[in-house]
């Protein structure tokens, strides 16, 4: 049979977990201290003593010199009671920190002289601080920002906010709706359903644990099932069959609305 988790187990990715109090990432033991470690944003983690920025490429990272006792979210930025930081770079200070307009596009993007060599989808942010304005250009490639001044300038109401409003294409990760998506009955309810559909291979001693991501699209029913990856012999490819059997699930809500939410999971197969 198959189980979805496993004991003192808490997944944050599919190789990136807490197991009897000790860290793993990239499937691999760590150093890191374990006690009070939890997730404090999307990609954000922090425990009693350091603040850690994770990404699939780099696995986990220390965010150097800041107080995980003073963290607040604003956005897809983390913020301490010094200064502001996204992904794992320092850029601003903190005092009197406001996000004005968050994951923005311009007509003429006003972050100029970056080191980028190549063109990626790039997001722009207008945040203010003790000091005035400043904008904020993060892509897959660089990060990079300049000061606009001490004054709102009306010419940026011509800037559209890209997260104003919901759109159909709009995919969202659990921990940034404000409803998680749920199967009918609960997630148990969803494991007895998968255990009793899943056919095990044959194979002679086989265990190992299969990963998938899916996304709840706002009608309920499952879409873009991917498998991350997988012990062979087809174990992949049935649970893709099994999870395109089951029923619809309750989807994510955000600000009052249904909205796609992605979703992961990883399930252990075992012969016995």
């Amino acid at each position: 049979m198959g189980y979805f988790s496993e004991p003192n187990t808490e997944y944050y990715d599919y190789d990136f977990y807490k197991k009897d109090n000790q860290i793993y990432c990239q499937n691999k033991l760590t150093n890191i201290d374990a006690q009070g470690f939890q997730r404090v944003g999307l990609n954000y983690y922090k425990n009693n003593n350091n603040v850690y920025y994770y990404s699939a490429d780099l696995g986990l990272q220390k965010i150097p010199n800041v107080d995980p006792n003073s963290l607040r979210i604003l956005g897809s930025f983390l913020a301490d009671k010094n200064f502001l930081y996204l992904k794992t770079l320092k850029i601003i200070r903190s005092q009197n920190l406001e996000l004005i307009l968050d994951n923005i596009q311009y007509e003429e993007p006003p972050v100029k002289n970056t080191t980028e060599r190549f063109f990626s989808p790039s997001n722009y942010y207008i945040l203010k601080n003790n000091k005035g304005y400043w904008v904020i250009k993060s892509s897959t490639t660089t990060i990079s920002y300049n000061f606009l001044g001490k004054m709102y300038d009306p010419k940026w109401e011509k800037i559209r906010e890209e997260n104003k409003y919901i759109t159909d294409n709009d995919i969202y990760n659990s921990v940034n709706v404000d409803t998680k998506p749920d199967y009918p009955g609960g997630i148990d309810e969803f494991y007895k359903f998968v255990q009793k559909e899943y056919r095990i291979p044959t194979e002679e001693g086989l265990k190992g644990k299969v990963y998938t991501t899916f996304v709840v699209e706002k009608n309920g029913v499952l879409s873009g099932i991917r498998i991350l990856r997988d012990i062979g012999y087809g174990t992949g490819d049935e649970l893709i069959r099994v999870l395109k059997l089951c029923k619809k699930w309750n989807p994510a809500i955000k600000n009052g609305q249904k909205v796609k939410c992605l979703y992961s999971i990883p399930y252990t197969v075992q012969q016995y």
